[in-house]
């Protein structure tokens, strides 16, 4: 006892790494699909029945020949191939007769057989046939078949060649048939059987196990949630561990599911009396096990994908944050709206590509022929993309002015002669409420040049007039006074991101000089900052008696007698 404890616990250490567990869980997948996609039985060299579909031959374009396997203890020995009218009956009677010789050997004194060519000539189509008799001890024989020039075209053999390889398989059928039947072969099949038992239990506790695991971290993560979860990288995070998850969860279930059901299904194959079982229920179960096979991968390629979608996403998040000089509940929503949009798109395209390539296979695995498929699809494909360029051209800008972070909700653009406030952006369109309160919509494909006037941060950009005869050394510092105060004021200092810089005189015109000042404000804060400083100076110029300009002309008034002089 407590050996086994000790080798469970160490094998339990091993195998529950999520490497190994994966890889186990793709080799029981990989061994299913031998299973549908090959003859049953085939991972012990035991080859069972092919498709129900067989290959289908012409005859003459009047009907449709068709070929199917005969069986002997669950192995396809060789085909048979006829019309398909006839098929049915042509391959019951040889089945009858073959289990007719099988009884044979379950007998106590199983006596001698031997498999006899008899030749015949055809009058009736004027081809040469060849009948196949097994001759059952001295006193019985048994005709099983004749060999057609159906069959002889199989192989691409004459009727003689292909009797010939007929009676060897059935004769090495026959050897397998008997040796299957010793005490010897029973005993090695019996342990064979215990030991896929044994693995099929194993991996179902370790499956049961790593589910319980997974359930339990899920727990405690729901417990104790991990910081802010408002941030947009914690969001991915979480995303990418939920995913990830996911696909463990359902690897553990299969390994629970799938290796007792996979071992009911390689021991049925390893018995001669179970073994026509084993064709039965591939037989039902064919076409079912492929769909839920090519679901259960294509769902977890799907997660997985996910996954991979999130953590590119972090990436990008953890990039864009870094280059914001600061972090704000805007720039967060605003990243949010980006990598949101960014990863919906990624999703929907990834799941439709794995959708697409799953239906394929399905078909491909029905013997259905995909290459009209694919050629209908391109076609299909080519004349939607004419008939839709401009919707097109629209969900692909669209997609680039998220992905490049052009511009965003909440952001004040001016595209073309528009200017306003972006109230909604999706792949297709773009909507800007402007200041009339106008709704204007814009296709995507329509924006060329954009300027944004709200990314990351804004500038104040103010042109202060001042009167020629003011002292312009006086005017600058009661300006850079005004600008000081309003920077460490409380209530203003948050909106305010730097210091603010008083340039100088940038212009004169016919108010008088004019000073630039840059004040470098939040998103969307330099129009508010602007109001409050403007307020400030009209105050602080009225204490120092400055005046605010207007504008100024000189008007000359002369008769039409006598010569223009200007005013002394």
């Amino acid at each position: 006892m407590k050996v086994t404890k000790f080798l469970y616990s160490h094998l339990f250490k091993i195998w529950r790494s999520p490497f190994l567990l994966f890889l186990s869980s793709c080799l029981l997948v990989i061994s299913l699909s031998l299973g549908l996609q090959q003859p049953a039985g085939a991972i012990f060299g035991l080859p069972l029945p092919e498709a129900d579909l067989g290959e289908v031959l012409p005859n003459n374009g009047q009907e449709l020949i068709v070929d199917r396997c005969v069986y002997l203890d669950g192995h396809c020995i060789f085909k048979v191939a006829a019309p398909r009218s006839e098929l049915s009956t042509r391959l019951n009677y040889i089945q009858t007769q073959l289990n007719r010789i099988k009884r044979v050997y379950d007998a106590e004194n199983a006596p001698n057989i031997q498999v006899i060519p008899v030749g015949s000539e055809g009058e009736a189509n004027g081809d040469l046939e060849n009948n196949i008799q097994i001759q059952v001890g001295d006193d019985e024989s048994i005709r099983l078949m004749t060999v057609t020039r159906w069959d002889a075209q199989l192989s691409g053999e004459d009727i003689e060649g292909r009797t010939e390889q007929i009676i060897g398989q059935i004769e090495s059928a026959l050897d397998r048939a008997q040796l299957e039947r010793t005490d010897t072969f029973l005993k090695q099949r019996v342990a064979i059987a215990i030991g896929v038992a044994v693995v099929a239990l194993i991996l179902e506790i370790f499956g049961r196990r790593w589910q319980r695991k997974l359930h339990k971290q899920q727990e405690r993560e729901a417990e104790f949630p991990q910081g802010n979860t408002t941030l947009i990288s914690i969001q991915l995070s979480q995303r990418q561990s939920n995913n990830l998850r996911e696909v463990k969860v359902r690897l553990s279930q299969l390994l629970q599911g799938g290796a007792i059901t996979a071992a009911i299904f390689i021991n049925l194959g390893l018995f001669p009396q179970t073994r026509i079982a084993q064709v039965w229920l591939l037989g039902i179960f064919r076409y079912p096990l492929w769909l839920a096979l090519i679901a259960l991968v294509s769902y977890l390629l799907i997660r997985l994908s996910y996954a991979l979608i999130a953590k590119f996403n972090q990436l990008l998040a953890d990039g864009a944050l870094e280059a914001f000089t600061f972090i704000t509940q805007e720039s967060n929503q605003r990243l949010e709206l980006r990598v949101q949009t960014f990863s919906q798109v990624m999703r929907s395209v990834v799941t439709l590509i794995i959708l697409v390539i799953a239906l394929l296979v399905f078909f491909w695995s029905i013997n259905i022929n995909i290459a009209p498929l694919l050629a209908g699809a391109g076609i299909i494909g080519l004349a939607v993309s004419f008939a839709a360029q401009n919707l097109l051209k629209d969900i692909i800008n669209g997609f680039s002015i998220i992905l490049e972070d052009q511009y965003a909700v909440g952001d004040v653009i001016n595209v073309g002669s528009v200017t306003g406030l972006v109230e909604n952006i999706n792949l297709r369109i773009t909507q800007i409420r402007d200041a009339e309160g106008r709704l204007i919509t814009i296709p995507n494909g329509e924006v060329r040049i954009v300027a944004n006037l709200s990314n990351q941060w804004s500038r104040a950009d103010l042109n202060i007039p001042v009167p020629y005869e003011t002292d312009v050394d006086f005017a600058l510092k009661v300006l850079g006074e005004v600008a000081e105060q309003m920077y460490t004021d409380r209530d203003w200092r948050s909106r305010i991101i730097e210091a603010p810089l008083v340039l100088g005189v940038d212009n004169f015109n016919e108010r008088g000089m004019v000073i630039k000042l840059w004040i470098k404000t939040l998103p969307l804060k330099q129009w508010e900052v602007s109001r409050e400083f403007r307020r400030r100076v009209k105050i602080a110029f009225e204490k120092a008696g400055i005046i605010i300009p207007v504008f100024q002309s000189d008007v000359w008034l002369h008769g039409t007698d006598q010569p223009l002089e200007p005013p002394h």
